[in-house]
């Protein structure tokens, strides 16, 4: 009788690692075909259009909805500050890329691929964020005009850098929704920082390094 007991536990514990590790290959195999379509878009632009970059700081705050297995409190804020690079690869279409610091997870990055509409200075965009793991979408409106508070800050930390304040070009506030794994695996709650959905809200501020 202890016998089968012992044979049983075996079982059942050799089961639960081959569904982790079952889960922990999907989860990569999911994260890198969507990283795999992203890039992808990237590279089939116009022929006759000539791609160029546009260099940015952004600051964010959100928040967080977390797992109900490990929730001490329904929502969490974070806040992050990142720098990235937006590249329009045809006339409307673009790749985005961004990596910082953030709290609580210590950093984070975000790839994305997007298209801006011209005649309202708007965009959107649709993206992986790769730590903590979220799929996202994101729309962002123009701000053409940069608050005094924030060119004091931002003159601030040229004179202490290579920039100029002229290098600032313009402002753009961002909205995004996000959508985590923290209920769907136990190798997705953890690549997702125990999160199910987050609502962000940035500021991003384009510089011209030239």
């Amino acid at each position: 009788m202890l016998l089968e007991t012992n044979l049983t536990v075996l079982i059942e514990k050799r089961l639960i690692i081959e569904v982790n590790c079952e889960s922990k290959i999907l989860t990569m195999r999911l994260l890198f075909t969507a990283l795999a379509c992203l890039i992808s878009l990237s590279v089939f632009g116009q022929n006759d259009f000539k791609s160029y970059r546009q260099t940015y700081f952004e600051s964010n705050f959100g928040v967080a909805l977390l797992s109900e297995k490990y929730r001490l409190f329904d929502i969490w804020p974070g806040y992050s500050f990142l720098g990235g690079r937006r590249k329009f690869y045809s006339r409307n279409k673009f790749t985005d890329a961004q990596i910082g610091l953030a709290l609580p997870t210590g950093a984070t990055a975000k790839i994305a691929v997007g298209k801006y509409n011209f005649n309202k200075e708007t965009s959107s965009s649709f993206g992986l964020r790769i730590w903590p793991a979220h799929i996202y979408i994101q729309h962002s409106r123009p701000s053409h005009k940069i608050s005094e508070r924030r060119e004091r800050r931002f003159i601030n930390f040229f004179n202490s850098s290579p920039l100029k304040p002229k290098n600032v070009i313009c402002g753009e506030w961002n909205f995004s929704i996000e959508v985590g794994g923290g209920d769907i695996s136990p190798t997705l709650r953890t690549a997702s920082f125990f999160s199910v959905a987050m609502v962000t809200i940035g500021y991003r501020t384009y510089i011209n390094l030239k």
